[in-house]
């Protein structure tokens, strides 16, 4: 007797092998068999007879944070076929936190990044293993891995202070870093181009990875740039990396900016050049052209550094203003100021708080302008102002030839880069980008069926056991006698991402049946309630 038996589906079992059909029995949340015509007697049977039985897709790049605290469900990815996610990544997690830096912590977090429930931060939690506890204290709808953000690990020690740490800010640093590794944490990230950590030198980074690779552990990078000083970055990246001995995982690679558009053989020579050395490197990218962000990106560092309240002030001050336009327009005769990668025409206001400019969700920042008949500059500023530098973007500049050619290289591993949401209550805002529901379905769908970019068990090998091996999750990923049972069951025909970037809150279609520790979660493409994930 099996709890679950799953009969008649086209097995696809992670490691990039041929589909084939094979049964799969589950009990105590765990497979126990797997083969061909399996004759055992099961509390419950599905049958997958024309569907796709693999494993649960890992998304390896996730911000679902803080998010899953005020919906558990996650239901926008666990509809995808997620059920396990890596979150904390471009360096913004939930914890350590301080008492001290806790307003620098959260306008961080609130300013670069739709992060959800920052003004709760610190009331449950500040170490990280506290954060955890938290965590698994609650019915989790998914499986999740916590980094440590290093923007929230710099705050908690030093605030948004420019420059290096001093040796006893570093020393705490470290000691932070590595109290929340032992508790749990899956590793390190970072998002060099967000205050405070682009205020951050090479050498800092290299050690605290050093503590990183002492406890083998993973080092995620949202590089210092993905457009203008792009392979700088990257090279700053392999670096890091080399120098201090750990695991680096690239995030969401890409080439932005019309002027990087087709240089995928030089970013590959650049990437395989340091493998073939031995650094132990991997990446990952979501299929899109278009990327998230805050438009606090569109103003210099400083303006943003010490908090919305200042920020207010220098945009509310005439002088400061003049000077603020004027550093931006030297940067842009440059050439390397965001506009330069991304001119307002590309840029779309995907999140506002204040009710009086919900109506500009959704719309490109040129076309507001010239309704208003005032200067895209003057607009964003007194955005800005009005929103206290809290308005998300989606950001126009990448190359679909591009996408392309990097997801079909042998080591790209899929994410979403999205935090979980859904069509209802508060996490059903603003205007999104469409991978937060869409980004597995996409490559299934998209790429695969309709395009035939690569096979449909090379995607999903990109989706399950290569992200497996990097995480370190030796019992997910495969589908194997022993193996956890987190499953998921989709139609090959009909598998496909309904967002859109102008009408985003859509669940994908095509995922049947989502199993998680041997618990159907999602059946029929609805949620059964079921609520069996951890932290892992």
């Amino acid at each position: 007797m099996v709890d679950l038996l799953i009969k008649n589906g086209q097995l696809v079992d992670g490691t990039g092998a041929p589909a084939v059909k094979m049964d799969v029995a589950i009990s105590d949340g765990q497979i126990v068999q797997v083969g061909p015509s399996l004759d055992l007697d099961s509390d419950r049977i599905i049958d997958a007879g024309g569907l796709v039985v693999c494993p649960g897709f890992i998304d390896i790049h996730s911000h679902t944070d803080a998010t899953i605290i005020l919906n558990p469900r996650a239901e926008s990815k666990i509809r995808q076929g997620v059920t396990t996610e890596v979150v904390g990544n471009c360096g913004m997690s939930a914890a350590p936190l301080t008492k001290e830096f806790m307003a620098d912590l959260k306008d961080h977090l609130t300013i670069n990044s739709d992060f959800g429930a920052t003004d709760t931060l610190g009331e449950s939690w500040q170490t990280f293993g506290e954060y955890i506890d938290h965590l698994n204290a609650l019915p989790l709808g998914i499986n999740m891995m916590p980094l440590v953000g290093f923007g929230t690990l710099r705050s908690a020690v030093m605030g948004h202070k420019i420059g290096p740490p001093t040796p006893g800010e570093m020393a705490k640093m470290e000691e932070l870093l590595e109290q929340s590794l032992d508790a749990g944490a899956a590793g390190l990230s970072t998002g060099l181009e967000y205050v405070p950590e682009s205020f951050a030198k090479t050498e800092e980074l290299i050690q605290l990875c050093k503590v990183v690779a002492r406890k083998h552990k993973l080092y995620a990078t949202h590089m210092r740039s993905e457009a203008q000083t792009l392979f700088p970055a990257i090279e700053e990246a392999i670096r890091t990396g080399e120098e201090s001995g750990c695991r680096l995982q690239i995030s969401h690679l890409k080439l932005g900016g019309e002027f990087n558009w087709g240089k995928t053989e030089q970013l590959f020579e650049l990437l395989e050049n340091a493998v073939a050395r031995g650094v132990r490197l991997s990446w990952d990218q979501y299929p899109y052209t278009a990327w998230g962000t805050g438009l606090v990106d569109y103003i210099p560092a400083w303006v943003n550094k010490d908090g919305h309240e200042q920020l207010v002030k220098y945009l509310s001050d005439r002088e400061t203003r003049k000077k603020i336009r004027q550093e931006i327009d030297e940067e842009i005769e440059r050439g390397d100021h965001a506009y330069n990668t991304a001119p307002w025409e590309n840029v779309q206001i995907a999140m506002v708080r204040s009710k009086n400019n919900k109506a500009l969700m959704g719309r490109r920042i040129a076309d507001i302008a010239e309704e208003r008949g005032v200067d895209p500059f003057d607009f964003i500023f007194d955005l800005l102002i009005a929103e206290k530098g809290m308005v998300k973007t989606l950001v126009f500049c990448m190359d679909e030839a591009d996408i392309k050619t990097i997801l079909q290289h042998p080591q790209t591993i899929i994410s979403s880069d999205a935090r979980a949401v859904a069509t209802y209550g508060e996490l059903s805002k603003g205007s999104p980008h469409p991978r937060y529901y869409g980004a597995f379905p996409r490559i299934l769908g998209k790429y695969v069926r309709e395009e035939n970019l690569m096979t449909l068990e090379t995607a999903i090998m990109k989706m399950t056991s290569m992200p497996a091996k990097i995480m370190g999750l030796d019992t997910r990923g495969t589908l194997a006698p022993g193996m956890v049972a987190d499953i998921t069951i989709f139609n090959p025909d009909t598998v496909k991402d309904l967002a859109s970037f102008e009408n985003p809150h859509q669940y994908s279609r095509g995922i049947e049946k989502v199993i998680l520790a041997g618990s159907i979660v999602i059946d029929q493409g609805e949620h059964t309630g079921q609520m069996m994930g951890h932290v892992i």
